[in-house]
């Protein structure tokens, strides 16, 4: 069975042979101590030299049995994304976090007992699940600390403490904000009172009778039991605050060692090499905690050679500033992040102030889709059919709906030998009947949400499918071509983020978007997109965008509502168009099989 992790090395084999070093990114460091620590049991390592002989982010001097391939022999699903990957069976799992999840779960050696009963992915499994779109701790752990790493690691002096550290300093002040803190509280506090009734229970007490003048026999006392109200007293309302629950950040999850702290471990060594422990001490004390609870743990220790064998120096610093930051929890929302619940409802005027600025010529002709409904749902296999989903009747007959109108705009400008990529797939409605109605085409369903792919996967080998691959990953992670790009409803910015997949590919798109009001400009994405609509305002653009949701069913701002859906996939056509594609837009039938019916297929010339 294929199970391979796949690291990118700057270091060919035949000099890594000669000088045991290796030069290597530092995601590349990180994946790797991850995979010496559990000693994955059917899990092979793979150094992939990439020949980019001019990086050298890390030297790390380590003799070891490794594998080495040449960049242009991975296989194409590995070379179609960032590494780290994970090439399993029929899945590419690409992303830090991701990796090293999946590493864990081969992992042979026994639980360490500073960790979580459930092991080094915690409380239900969830540790570091979360994509780094929504989650602020899963960015910090696989974007943030390594970007501090490598900025460390290119500079030879140091005038600030880099923000990123006082971020984490100020997470581990924080009370534990975890979903099962008071379960844990609760656990601490029945753990530390068994631990004192036996320490009681250890000392000695005997009652002492004479057998003779010379000898006497001890009989110990019964041992003593829980007195009545003790389970009381272990007790914590849930409506104690969590301040109050005495859980400590012993490690960077709490009081437990989680794979968030094996992934920090590597980079926090290095920037502890390059300030010095004093740097620590007096403006990190907390993070020294931290790093010092780390060294005590066993298996922590045997990775100490491989971490000492890391090439570093340190850095000249005469006065090290300290920055201002929020001192906030790296589990709370980050206030700079976009959140749609918290943004102001708009007022009727500036919906019309905004609608005002646009001129003729502007908006994409919104042109008839010409297609009638031919797929026969009796001669669809379940496991392609929305019937096999247990949706509702009314919501199974719309969701029908929908797919026919994208798999028969697919199978119109498709050809035989595509590679389709579903982004955004879920659990795969769309890709799987592709693959179906397609079966000389190869689709990727691309999620990354790690169950939902799994359910597709079921689905597909139930059905013995040999086109579908499935890419577990960010839309980032995701560098490969392909012919064909689809997303079905993709949620605000993230059809603006397939379009761009689609546009750096050269590839035929065909999207069907949703969320408008949740647009936001991003360090990736900037509104308005296209030239032509360059005359509108960023506050003009989201308030359009705000109105484009307005689209529920005899409502009177319906109409209104697809007129503002429309200027913001005109404006989407108009980059396509920019980028040479000849591109239109039209609607779904009927158009009651979703509130969201614009339909944007995009053609390269």
């Amino acid at each position: 069975m294929v199970n391979i992790v796949y690291l990118e090395s700057y270091t060919s084999h035949k000099d890594y042979l000669k000088t045991s070093t290796l030069n290597l990114p530092v995601e590349s460091l990180l994946t790797y101590c991850i995979y010496k620590y559990c000693a994955p049991k059917d899990l092979f390592l793979i150094f992939v030299f990439t020949g980019n002989g001019a990086k050298k982010e890390l030297t790390l001097h380590w003799k070891d049995d490794m594998k080495f391939i040449n960049g242009e022999n991975v296989p194409w699903q590995v070379a179609a994304c960032k590494f780290p990957a994970v090439l399993y069976v029929d899945t590419l799992i690409t992303g830090l976090c991701a990796v090293a999840r999946h590493i864990c779960k081969y992992r042979t050696s026994v639980r360490s007992f500073q960790e979580h009963e459930e092991g080094l992915l915690g409380f239900r499994k969830s540790c570091l699940q979360a994509p780094n779109e929504v989650s602020i701790w899963t960015k910090f752990c696989e974007v943030d600390i390594i970007k501090t790493v490598q900025s460390i690691l290119n500079v030879d002096t140091l005038e600030e403490v880099p923000k990123n550290l006082i971020r984490f300093e100020n997470h581990l002040k924080k009370p534990v904000r975890v979903h099962n803190v008071y379960k844990i509280a609760r656990d601490l506090k029945k753990e530390n009172f068994k631990n004192e009734f036996s320490k009681s229970l250890n000392q000695t007490y005997t009652e002492k009778k004479p057998i003779n003048e010379n000898k006497e026999k001890s009989r110990p006392i019964k041992p003593r039991k829980w007195k009545s109200n003790t389970r009381k007293q272990i007790q914590i309302d849930s409506s104690t605050k969590i301040e109050d629950l005495e859980v400590s950040h012993r490690f960077a999850e709490g009081p437990f060692l989680t794979l968030a702290d094996l992934l920090l471990l590597p980079s926090y060594h290095i920037v502890m090499q390059s300030l010095g422990e004093p740097i620590f001490l007096s403006h990190l004390s907390y993070t020294n905690m931290w790093f010092y609870n780390l060294q005590q743990v066993t298996q922590i220790q045997n990775l100490k050679p491989l971490l000492e064998g890391i090439g570093n120096r340190a850095l000249k610093i005469e006065k090290l500033n300290l920055p201002v930051m929020e001192d906030v929890s790296l589990y709370k929302c980050d206030p700079k992040r976009h959140n749609p619940k918290k943004r102001l409802y708009t007022k009727e005027e500036d919906i019309e102030n905004a609608l005002s600025t646009l001129k003729d010529g502007m908006e994409l002709n919104m042109t008839s889709n010409k297609f009638d409904f031919k797929i026969n749902w009796n001669e669809i296999p379940n496991g392609a059919n929305p019937s096999a989903g247990h949706l509702p009747d009314e919501r199974m007959h719309r969701k029908s709906q929908q797919l026919e109108n994208l798999a028969l705009t697919v199978q119109n400008i498709a050809k035989e030998g595509d590679l389709i990529v579903d982004f955004c797939s879920g659990s795969g409605h769309l890709g799987i009947l592709l693959a179906h109605l397609l079966p000389k085409c190869t689709i990727i369903l691309l999620e990354n949400k790690e169950q939902s792919l799994l359910r597709a996967r079921t689905r597909v080998h139930d059905m013995d499918m040999k086109n579908v691959l499935f890419f577990q990953c960010n839309l980032d992670f995701f560098i490969g071509k392909f012919d064909i790009g689809i997303a079905l409803h993709a949620c605000g910015i993230a059809s603006d983020l397939v379009l761009d997949k689609c546009l750096n590919a050269n590839a035929k798109f065909i999207l069907c978007p949703c969320c408008y009001g949740s647009l936001h400009a991003t360090d990736r994405l900037v509104y308005p997109r296209s030239r032509v609509f360059s005359g509108v305002s960023i506050d003009q653009y989201l308030c359009i965008g705000h109105a484009a949701d307005q689209t529920h069913e005899e409502h009177p701002l319906t109409v209104r509502g697809a007129k503002c859906m429309a200027v913001i996939d005109s404006d989407r056509a108009r980059l396509a168009e920019e980028y040479g594609y000849k591109v239109t837009l039209s609607r779904l039938k009927p158009l009651t099989c979703t509130p969201k019916n614009n339909l944007l297929i995009g053609i390269p010339t």
